[in-house]
C-alpha cells in the first residue's frame, strides 16, 4: 500500500486514462459521447423538475409562516410598549397626586361584570 499514489500525489498526471481509451478510435469515442438513453434522461429531468418545485414549495411555506410569526410578535411587542407607556403614565400620576384614571379611559372597563348569579365573570380579550 505505500507503493501506491493517486492524482493527488502525483504532479501532472490530470489525465490519466485507461487502456481502452487510448486504443479507441475517433469514430468510437464520437459514438460514446453521443450514446444517451432519452427517456432515462426524460425520465430523471422529470424528477429534477419535481424535486426543485417541492423545495421551492417549503421555502415558501417557511417564509409564510416565518412572516406570520413576526407579525405576531412584533404586534406583541408593540402591546407591551403601549401598556409600559400607560404604567408610567399612571405612575407619574400617581407621584403627582393627581387622580391615575387617566380621562381617555373607560371606567366600566376596569370593574369586571357580574353575572346573574351574582358571581364575577371574567373577559380575556387579546
Amino acid at each position: 500500500m505505500g507503493q501506491s499514489r493517486n492524482n493527488s500525489d502525483i504532479g501532472g498526471a490530470r489525465d490519466i486514462r485507461t487502456a481502452s481509451s487510448v486504443f479507441m478510435t475517433r469514430d468510437e469515442r464520437e459514438s460514446l459521447e453521443s450514446a444517451m438513453d432519452f427517456r432515462a434522461l426524460g425520465r430523471e429531468a422529470r424528477r429534477e423538475r419535481d424535486k426543485f418545485a417541492r423545495q421551492d414549495a417549503a421555502v415558501e411555506k417557511f417564509q409564510g409562516n416565518y412572516f406570520r410569526a413576526r407579525e405576531r410578535l412584533a404586534a406583541t411587542i408593540n402591546k407591551n410598549r403601549a401598556l409600559i407607556e400607560l404604567r408610567h403614565e399612571l405612575q407619574r400620576r400617581r407621584r403627582m397626586g393627581e387622580d391615575p384614571q387617566l380621562e381617555g379611559g373607560n371606567a366600566t372597563e376596569a370593574k369586571a361584570p357580574t353575572s346573574q348569579e351574582g358571581l364575577s365573570e371574567i373577559e380575556v380579550r387579546y
